[in-house]
């Protein structure tokens, strides 16, 4: 018996196996050529057996090099470009994180002018006991109430100005000369 690839068997199955694989390659890079044509895309091949030294590389050795490459590259484009979106959302999420703390914020600071407000009038603590931070508190707290007041008073009135209609008499009588 011979062993595979010595004597004249080996090297005509050999032989035959060179002619089928270039046979194959050939209608390989026909079809890769015609697909880069048809669809406007860069195609490269690079066939190679491990156990053989023969490699084949289709349109050259330098296009494929330079095909792999801008294909690395644009991944890399892809994944920044992926990165720099996340980046973006994760901004906008801290922006809203960083509004609703400072609403909190606001809102407890109201809660405690208020707190010192009520400790102020049920005199559990005294206006000279005050510090500047507090009496500051005390004094923005009175200037936003003040605005309430006037708001609502504002309101009030109007609200008394449309239940008051000049045009209505109080004794049921027809206004004379007016129609």
């Amino acid at each position: 018996m011979t062993k595979k690839g010595s004597g004249a068997l080996g090297i005509s199955i050999r032989g035959w196996k060179k002619a089928i694989l270039d046979k194959r390659l050939e209608a390989l890079f026909k079809q890769a050529n015609e697909l880069s044509i048809l669809c406007d895309i860069k195609i490269g091949l690079v066939v190679f057996a491990p156990e053989e030294n023969n490699e084949f590389v289709w349109p050259s050795l330098a296009q494929s090099n330079d095909r792999v490459k801008n294909y690395l590259a644009s991944i890399k484009i892809a994944k920044l470009k992926k990165v720099a979106t996340h980046v973006d959302e994760l901004e906008k999420i801290r922006d809203a994180e960083k509004k609703h703390v400072y609403e909190i914020e606001k809102m407890v600071e109201q809660k405690e002018m208020e707190k010192l407000f009520s400790d102020l009038v049920e005199t559990r603590i005294k206006v000279n006991e005050l510090d500047f931070t507090e009496t500051k508190s005390l004094l923005k707290l009175f200037a936003i109430k003040r605005t309430q007041l006037d708001e609502r008073k504002q309101q009030l009135s109007e609200n008394v100005e449309n239940e008051i209609d000049p045009n209505d008499n109080k004794d049921g009588e027809e206004n004379v000369g007016q129609s």
